[in-house]
C-alpha cells in the first residue's frame, strides 16, 4: 500500500492568491497534497499581532486547517505567502495622497493616514523580521515565509494598485494562462526581474533595505526552485 501523500499548507492573505496559485501548485508539486488556508487579510498587522505571538497565530492557523481531520504528522510543512506592501520603506517616504486613498509607486506610499501606515509599517517590519527565525509550527512542523512585493497582484500582474473586481477578473485570468502547464507556470516566476536575490537570506535582506519593498519582487522562485530540484533528485 503506498503511502499517504503528505500534506503542505500554503497560507495566503485572500482568495485570489489561492485562486492564482492553487491549481498550478497542485499539478506542479504532484507529489504531494497541497492546500491552502486562507487569513482573509494580513495577519502581520492586525491589533494585538506582535513579534512574541507570531509563532503562536500561525500555529493557530495550522490547527484551525487540521480541524480533527489531520494531525502534526500529516504536513510536510507550512509555507506562508505575504505581501510586503511597502512596510520597510523610511518614513519620510510615506505622504499623503491627494484623493484620500491608499497608493503604492515606485519609492513612495501615498495614504490619508500617514501617522497610520507608519505605524502599520513599524509593526509588520518587526512582526516579519520574527517570523525568519521561526523554523517550527505547532511544535514540529518546517515552516518558511516568501514575499510578493509589494504585494501578489504586483508580481503576478505588474500593477500594484487594483480594486477588487480588477483583482478577481486577473486571479482567475492567471489561473487560466497556466492551468495544465505546471512547467511555464514555473519559468513565469524564473524571470531575473522578479529576482531579488541568490539565496533565501540575501532575498530578505533585499527586500527589506532602503525602499525595496515597493519594488516588483519576489523569492518565491526559489521554493519552487528547491521543490523541483528536489523532485529531480528522487
Amino acid at each position: 500500500m503506498p503511502n499517504r501523500k503528505k500534506i503542505i499548507l500554503f497560507i495566503v492573505e485572500g482568495i485570489n492568491d489561492k485562486t492564482s496559485l492553487a491549481l498550478c501548485l497542485s499539478q506542479l508539486l504532484n507529489d504531494d497534497e497541497i492546500h491552502f488556508e486562507i487569513t482573509d487579510g494580513d495577519i502581520t498587522t492586525r491589533i494585538g499581532t506582535n513579534p512574541t505571538n507570531i509563532a503562536a497565530k500561525v500555529g493557530d492557523i495550522v490547527k484551525k486547517h487540521s480541524g480533527r481531520v489531520f494531525k502534526q504528522r500529516d504536513y510536510l510543512e507550512v509555507v506562508h505567502l505575504i505581501d510586503m506592501d511597502g512596510a520597510f520603506v523610511p518614513d519620510e517616504n510615506v505622504s499623503e495622497s491627494e484623493n484620500g486613498g491608499l497608493i503604492y509607486e515606485l519609492d513612495t506610499i501615498r495614504c490619508k493616514d500617514v501617522s497610520g501606515i507608519k505605524k502599520r509599517n513599524h509593526q509588520k517590519q518587526q512582526v516579519v523580521n520574527r517570523m525568519l527565525s521561526i523554523s517550527k509550527v505547532w511544535t514540529c512542523i518546517p515552516y518558511s515565509v516568501y514575499f510578493f512585493s509589494c504585494n501578489m497582484d504586483h508580481v503576478l500582474h505588474n500593477q500594484a494598485n487594483l480594486s477588487k473586481h480588477e483583482k478577481d477578473k486577473l486571479a482567475q485570468k492567471f489561473e487560466d494562462a497556466f492551468i495544465d502547464k505546471p512547467q511555464e507556470f514555473a519559468e513565469f516566476f524564473d524571470d531575473e526581474q522578479l529576482f531579488s536575490g541568490k539565496s533565501y537570506i540575501e532575498s530578505w535582506d533585499f527586500i527589506r533595505a532602503s525602499t525595496n519593498s515597493l519594488k516588483r519582487k519576489t523569492n518565491f522562485y526559489l521554493y519552487i526552485k528547491e521543490k523541483a530540484r528536489k523532485k529531480m533528485c528522487q
